[in-house]
């Protein structure tokens, strides 16, 4: 089976293969494995995550870095975080395979119903109706006016696709944080999607993806005030800017600094800006920053000659770094849950 993007063309391919190292398969083999069985809940564990508020363009974001089409469809919001493992194997088919993994404060008979769960998907195109019977399972409402149960669940829906797909990758897509509750959306709601994003990003081996809208007061956006407060030092943070056709007239010489990592908000491994396919960039921020063309790819960077396949080489490095650092740990993590990661590596 071929993961195919909208406009028919495979979406994941071998356009990154000599970006894969042996070392990084291996050691996001063992990862996996031990994530599976919850220990990441115990121990700070490599990460990648998609992070920001509602409606900023997470799903374009994951579809530029996976090349999986994830569906935009309306009410399909994140409401539960998703662990999108990519596993690159010589084999001829590729397998999608969905699974649940329980959050560690569920009762050990909820946790053995969630577990037991598992579908094999033969289409991406089927990952709403997967959504949707998950949702069911961890008791979520369904949107409708008398509809019972959480709005937002901490347990994680894992998405693993093995295959001729030219990736090793792992990366979580978070419910988009809210500013204000609304009909559908409590305070309680609010506090529950900001404490699972807190949960993640506060982890110190946790690369942020901080998706932001260009259209919106960038130090003002809930994830960056979140991830100032974990990672002041913006360490393992990147920017992702998305919707730059929002950008006015009167903020592109602000917005342009920003990008080019010269503005208030300074991280160690820059911003990205995310060009959308089907709406037309605002031309003179585009002009200001040197990036007009007719095939751009979807990940822009601010230096020239850059491309998509630059920045999933430096996340490469950087996740790298955390794999190399995981397998060392601190004491603290040592005895909180060696034995478990021992007891799965064997």
């Amino acid at each position: 089976m071929t993961i195919s993007s909208q406009d028919g063309d495979p979406a994941v391919n071998g356009q990154f293969n000599h970006l894969r190292s042996a070392t990084s398969s291996y050691w996001l083999n063992q990862i996996e494995k031990i994530r599976a069985n919850g220990v990441g809940d115990l121990v700070a564990l490599p990460q990648l995550i998609v992070c920001g508020d509602q409606s900023t363009g997470k799903s374009s974001v994951l579809e530029g870095i996976t090349g999986i089409p994830f569906p935009r469809q309306e009410g399909l919001s994140t409401r539960f975080s998703t662990e999108i493992i990519l596993r690159h194997s010589e084999i001829e088919t590729t397998t999608i395979v969905a699974k649940v993994r329980p959050h560690v404060s569920r009762s050990k008979k909820a946790r053995q119903v969630l577990c037991a769960y598992r579908e094999d998907i033969r289409d991406i195109s089927e990952l709403p109706r997967v959504v949707q019977d998950v949702s069911k399972l961890i008791d979520l409402r369904d949107g409708t006016k008398d509809s019972k149960g959480k709005a937002f669940s901490s347990d994680s829906l894992r998405i693993e696709v093995t295959g001729p797909i030219g990736l090793h990758l792992s990366i979580v897509d978070l419910p988009g944080l809210i500013s204000v509750p609304g009909e559908e959306q409590s305070e309680e709601d609010i506090a529950v999607v900001a404490k699972t994003v807190k949960a993640y990003v506060k982890r110190s081996r946790t690369i942020i993806l901080a998706v932001l809208q260009a259209g919106n007061d960038m130090a003002n956006q809930m994830i960056i005030k979140i991830a100032k407060h974990y990672d002041p030092e913006g360490q393992r943070t990147v920017g992702i800017i998305t919707k730059p056709d929002l950008i006015n007239h009167e903020a592109i010489p602000i917005m342009t600094r920003i990008f080019q990592n010269k503005g208030t908000i300074k991280l160690k491994l820059g911003f990205y800006l995310v060009k959308d396919p089907i709406q037309t960039l605002n031309t003179m921020f585009t002009v200001t920053i040197r990036k007009a063309g007719n095939h751009a790819p979807p990940f822009v960077l601010p230096d020239e000659g850059e491309n998509d396949e630059d920045a999933y080489e430096e996340l490469t490095d950087e996740a790298d770094a955390e794999e190399d650092e995981a397998t060392v740990g601190s004491d603290k993590d040592q005895k909180r849950g060696s034995q478990a990661v021992y007891d799965e590596m064997d």
